[in-house]
């Protein structure tokens, strides 16, 4: 008995364990802190980043709060997006938006003042300098490595910033925005609480099997 208790105990480290490796990550950042020098009409946060985990590729799409725009700004203090990652041979790709905007890969590092500079940067090269309704809010792109990404590549930048944007709000005010940090993750994939759920129910049925022989013997 203490074998197969011990046997359906292993099965459900190994389903808790398998669990946790199918799970999706999927991470999510506010961009709370504002640098647009006269204010932004709107309330914080400004936008909100979601990095999707695809085993190995991390997809982001950034959603920017009703009311902001992704702009073009004439000078090189201004991006319309940037990020950072432990390595320094990532590649974006599959650049998308919602709106008239072409987003195109910059040459980096570039500067978010006043939240320092990236290491990866997008441009949103046929926005307007300031507020366009048909300027885009938001942008999907991927990336990917020579080595396996995962939501734990992305790194604050030296000044302690995961992320920033570029925005114009409908007064015609522009600056960029950033994220100092993460919001919780998800919760598990249904997939995942199934093979949890399993691994629980092998154990349940080998102690309520275990519990029933010492009624009998003890009858």
């Amino acid at each position: 008995m203490k074998l197969r208790l011990a046997v359906a105990a292993s099965a459900l480290a190994i389903s808790l364990a398998t669990a946790g490796a199918s799970s999706a990550a999927v991470i999510t950042a506010d961009l709370t802190a504002n640098g647009a020098s006269g204010g932004l009409n709107v309330g914080s946060p400004y936008g909100t980043v979601t990095v999707n985990d695809l085993g190995g590729t991390l997809a982001f799409t950034v959603d920017l709060t009703d009311g902001l725009v992704f702009r073009n700004a004439p000078d090189k203090n201004h991006w319309s997006f940037g990020f950072d990652l432990n390595v320094a041979t990532g590649s974006i790709g599959s650049i998308g938006d919602n709106g008239a905007g072409t987003f195109t890969v910059q040459t980096a590092p570039d500067n978010f003042s006043p939240f320092g500079t990236f290491n990866y940067v997008l441009e949103c090269d046929s926005c307007s300098t300031g507020y366009n309704a048909a300027s885009p809010t938001q942008l999907t792109f991927t990336v990917t490595a020579p080595t396996t990404l995962t939501v734990n590549s992305i790194v604050a930048n030296g000044s302690g910033y995961y992320f920033a944007a570029d925005v114009a709000d409908s007064n015609g005010s522009t600056g960029n925005v950033a994220a100092l940090g993460f919001k919780t993750p998800g919760v598990p994939e249904p997939a995942t609480w199934a093979m949890m759920l399993m691994g629980f129910g092998g154990l349940g049925a080998v102690l309520r099997t275990q519990r029933r022989r010492q009624a009998l013997s003890v009858a």
